[in-house]
């Protein structure tokens, strides 16, 4: 039944686009049944072995805490690629099936019809495939890891594809066309990829356009899997649709024509810009002279004299506190440690499970910075809590959110993985 699924999937591009859908369902269907069992069998076996071992493991796991990428922990691993399987489908030696199209209520319709893509949860998705590949290069399993780097290049290459044009050839889903001829998808910016589209994108998060705080995490995912080039393309492209000159912030949202609606045209200094200059800075610190990669100096200068006097704050929204936490690492002096620690308890609370990768993202950020700013023992029981739920949640058949919540708990168990700081990305002097 596997191969005749496969099989099916294969030859789907040639049919219909109704008959794909048809046949993409089926085969979501397969795989999560598969995969669902192999999560459920990675997690008891995980848990035996982890009695066994603890001790044996705990002095390895600590030597290695130092460095970018986290300790190579197979468990981990096998968990969070379980995960990943149930949204992106199988991983084999020629990626014709990967990835699989997002659910039909998660992401909207490409414009071939057939592929859905939504731009934060494959930020993240590549990621976690890069964090595999470190760990497996960490490990001296070089075959293992090329494996997840072409994973990583597929999907980059999908989504270019898709979020990367215009979702129809209906005049109100244009998107402004990027005359560069070193362009990565030929259009300025991405969509994010959202059910509904209009010409004249919303004041809230129902409709598509171009999100900036989807944006940066893509940007990142770029400059962490080796996509620089890419990455300074696109930063470079859009920055000037989304920095307001004269306030000088980053506009938060835009449509998909790179215009802004009348009341989201002003933007004064935020964490938008903060983590712009951030990734920015990651993107230019990493660019090779010589390269036919713009440069991003003259929009960092741009950033950093918006920013003069900014002070960065904290929120108890689990999501928001999990990027906080994140980036602080980036800033002189992690400014925001001793906040982030005072509101762990509100950002760390199992009620969040209600939209569970807002929580998943709390717990990413907790990992990522330590024991500074939540006890290490919470964090693990939380994760633990976490895969219980989507165990459960895959038995049932449905999710809401299904794909961002499984992607961001498996980045999750990889971190800090590729969203630690590494020596030579810059430090960010406020």
């Amino acid at each position: 039944p596997m191969m005749i699924s496969l099989v099916s999937l294969s030859t789907s591009l040639q049919l219909s686009s109704a008959a794909s859908i048809c046949i993409d369902l089926v085969t979501r269907s397969t795989w999560l049944s598969y995969h669902t069992a192999a999560f459920a069998t990675a997690i008891s076996a995980s848990a035996q072995q982890n009695n066994l071992d603890a001790n044996a493991n705990t002095a390895r796991s600590i030597a290695n805490m130092s460095r970018s990428t986290a300790a190579f922990d197979e468990s981990a691993i096998t968990k969070a690629l379980s995960l990943l399987d149930t949204v992106y489908g199988p991983i084999t030696d020629n990626l014709t099936q990967f990835p699989l199209p997002m659910p039909a209520n998660e992401a909207g319709l490409c414009h071939d019809g057939y592929q859905r893509r939504y731009l934060w949860t494959d930020a993240f998705g590549v990621l976690a495939y890069t964090s595999v590949a470190e760990m497996y290069e960490m490990n001296d399993e070089k075959d293992k890891a090329d494996t997840y780097r072409r994973a990583c290049d597929k999907l980059i290459n999908t989504v270019h594809e898709c979020l990367g044009s215009p979702r129809s050839n209906d005049k109100d889903d244009a998107m402004k066309i990027d005359h560069s001829s070193t362009s990565p998808t030929g259009h300025v910016g991405l969509r994010i990829g959202k059910l509904h589209s209009r010409k004249v994108t919303d004041y809230g998060m129902e409709y598509d356009g171009q999100y900036w705080h989807y944006v940066d995490k893509w940007l990142l995912a770029l400059a962490r899997s080796g996509h620089v080039n890419e990455g300074l393309h696109i930063a470079k492209s859009c920055f000037s649709t989304f920095f307001d000159v004269d306030h000088g912030g980053i506009r938060w949202k835009l449509s998909v024509d790179s215009t802004a609606p009348p009341s989201l045209r002003y933007a004064g200094p935020s964490d938008d810009a903060l983590v712009a200059l951030i990734v920015f800075s990651i993107l230019e610190a990493a660019r090779v002279s010589g390269d036919d990669a713009p440069s991003l100096s003259d929009e960092i200068q741009m950033l950093k004299s918006a920013l003069i006097g900014y002070k960065p704050r904290v929120t108890n929204d689990p999501l928001g506190w999990g990027l906080e936490a994140i980036y602080d690492q980036y800033l002189t002096g992690k400014p925001r440690t001793k906040m982030l620690a005072s509101t762990h308890e509100s950002a760390l609370h199992p009620s969040h499970m209600s939209l569970p990768f807002r929580l998943y993202g709390a717990l990413i950020g907790a990992r990522v910075a330590g024991k500074e700013v939540a006890p290490k023992a919470k964090v693990e029981r939380l994760i633990e809590m976490s895969l219980k739920y989507e165990g459960k949640i895959m038995e049932r058949g449905h999710e809401e959110h299904s794909s961002i919540n499984r992607v961001m708990l498996a980045m999750c168990l990889l971190c800090p993985g590729v969203l630690g700081k590494r020596a030579d990305d810059p430090t960010i002097i406020l």
